[in-house]
């Protein structure tokens, strides 16, 4: 048995012994050079001899001004304002304040037309640094609780404001109208 299995690979080895030598020769009988293996190849561009004249290509239109702007979403003072306060590094609410924002928005009987702003104070982060990406996933947060309510939802970052503290405003769906 072991015999059997030291022929099979005494025999495989000659057989790629042979393969190779046989290249080799027929390498060496067409006179071809080895080709040199290399990972970046050798090409040389040819580019058109450059005419007087070059065509103008516009790539895009011109800016024009709108005839229409866009309705400022928010004139007047807001129907409600609430002051939320969040712990220390959390980017979550508390139960307490949660329960007490859905309450407003059940209250209030807010539509897809009623619009919120989102105002979000400096917080601290892990380190005890203040982190403007914590006042960001704060609002988030805050958003997403109220987006099944109404969908016009806008977030600013206040670093002026106190630390910990979101300010959400409702606006009533007639300040779209005034101009």
């Amino acid at each position: 048995m072991f015999k059997i299995l030291i022929k099979s690979v005494v025999l495989f080895i000659l057989l790629l012994f042979n393969m190779a030598l046989l290249t080799w020769c027929i390498n060496q009988l067409l006179g071809e050079p080895p080709i040199k293996k290399t990972l970046i190849s050798n090409v040389q561009a040819e580019a058109p001899p450059m005419s007087k004249s070059i065509p103008k290509v516009i790539t895009q239109r011109p800016i024009r001004k709108k005839l229409h702007t866009a309705p400022n979403l928010h004139q007047g003072e807001p129907i409600e304002r609430l002051v939320l306060r969040f712990k220390s590094i959390h980017i979550h609410l508390d139960k307490a304040e949660r329960t007490r924002l859905e309450k407003i928005l059940r209250r209030f009987s807010i539509t897809s037309s009623h619009s919120v702003q989102i105002f979000s104070g400096a917080a601290h982060s892990k380190n005890n640094i203040l982190s403007p990406q914590t006042a960001k996933l704060r609002a988030q947060n805050v958003a997403r609780i109220i987006y099944p309510y109404t969908q016009i939802v806008k977030m600013h970052y206040r670093p002026s404001m106190e630390v910990g503290k979101v300010v959400v405003e409702f606006f009533e769906p007639s300040a779209l109208k005034k101009k």
